[in-house]
């Protein structure tokens, strides 16, 4: 995946060629195309991964409207286990790899523009992938 590849509502955040995730092209789909309140987003990832990952975080920063502010900091692997992960399991192997995360939107959060960034790191906090999120909740 170039680093200039983006979608709709997404791009890759920071360097790309720094992340040990590497997208293949079209390695990345979030759908629907435009999220709602009350509905699943679906996000897929598709790439090659450079080396083992056997823990990390999962650092949540968005922002509604830039005034309501989301920040989670998660562990990795609790995360990979979840029902929004289809319950994976760390390590995730070098090589080949597809993560799906599947989120519900709540009706109660505010139709506003949301921006900000999902970043994974590592057990060595390297990134393992990182995508910044911009759109408006319908």
């Amino acid at each position: 995946m170039s680093p200039d590849e983006h979608g709709d509502i997404w791009s890759l955040c920071d360097d790309p060629s720094s992340h040990t995730l590497r997208g293949y092209e079209n390695g990345v789909y979030i759908s629907p195309a435009v999220p709602r309140t009350g509905e699943d987003i679906n996000v897929k990832i598709n790439g090659n991964l450079l080396s083992e990952v056997t823990g990390g975080k999962v650092s949540i920063d968005l922002k509604l409207l830039s005034m309501i502010k989301i920040n989670k900091e998660l562990d990795l692997c609790s995360v990979l286990q979840s029902d929004i992960m289809n319950h994976n399991r760390c390590p995730l192997n070098a090589g080949d790899l597809s993560l799906e995360a599947k989120a519900y939107i709540p009706r109660e959060i505010p139709k506003l523009p949301l921006d900000g960034i999902i970043r994974i790191s590592d057990q060595n906090a390297q990134t393992v992938t990182c995508i910044r999120l911009n759109f408006n909740l319908q």
